[in-house]
């Protein structure tokens, strides 16, 4: 399967963070490149969790942010799996002479204006099949979660935490198994819905999951 890693430039592309989880499923990044006035557009990035990593800008000045992407587009190229992609999400044409040379390197980037597309370049998470495939993917999203809710980054919406779930499940849209999901977490009294609004069981959260 693909791993995507997307850089994306806050100042002139804001993407959703729905989008952004679609995107990068469970195993992929997202890095957050931003000016002042994003500042506080940044925590609802930070619910996605542990997959997120925000730039800060060392010394802010022009072409700053985009030396700072440059930089770490080539560290993440350095240590890159050999099925990685790299996508630059940049309103500007700025990047382009650094991902002409990428691709003549035998690099997957490119650079998007947007993510409004559905990805179509990363493998669809798995059917459920006859030997419980449904349960496996289930039980993996749920271990997944269950890693995410540690501390401050937890998803603090049911609309949040649903999102979660489906990014750590794939990139179909899986109603079934994300509703599977939440029912094993308060099966586990991990977490409790009550009319649409979640709640975190303090007991079940600092035995079973810190």
């Amino acid at each position: 399967m693909t791993k995507t890693y997307l850089l994306i430039v806050l100042q002139n592309r804001k993407p959703s963070p729905d989008r952004v989880a679609s995107w990068i499923g469970a195993e992929g990044e997202a890095w957050i490149f931003f000016g002042e006035q994003e500042i506080s557009m940044l925590p609802k990035y930070q619910e996605l969790g542990g997959q997120v990593s925000i730039v800060d800008i060392s010394r802010p000045g022009k072409n700053s942010l985009d030396f700072h992407l440059v930089l770490y587009l080539g560290y993440l190229v350095g240590r890159r799996e050999s099925n990685a992609r790299f996508m630059i999400v940049a309103g500007d044409g700025d990047y382009d002479p650094a991902v002409a040379h990428a691709r003549s390197k035998g690099v997957k980037v490119e650079r998007v204006d947007s993510l409004d597309v559905v990805p179509v370049a990363v493998a669809p998470s798995p059917k459920s099949g006859p030997k419980g495939g449904k349960q496996r993917s289930v039980d993996v999203a749920c271990d997944g979660i269950l890693k995410d809710i540690r501390g401050s980054s937890r998803p603090r919406t049911l609309a949040t935490l649903k999102t979660r779930i489906q990014s750590r499940i794939g990139q179909q849209p899986e109603a079934d198994k994300v509703a599977a999901v939440i029912a094993k977490l308060e099966a586990m009294e991990v977490i409790k819905v009550v009319d649409g609004a979640l709640n975190y069981v303090r007991v079940a959260v600092d035995s079973k999951v810190a």
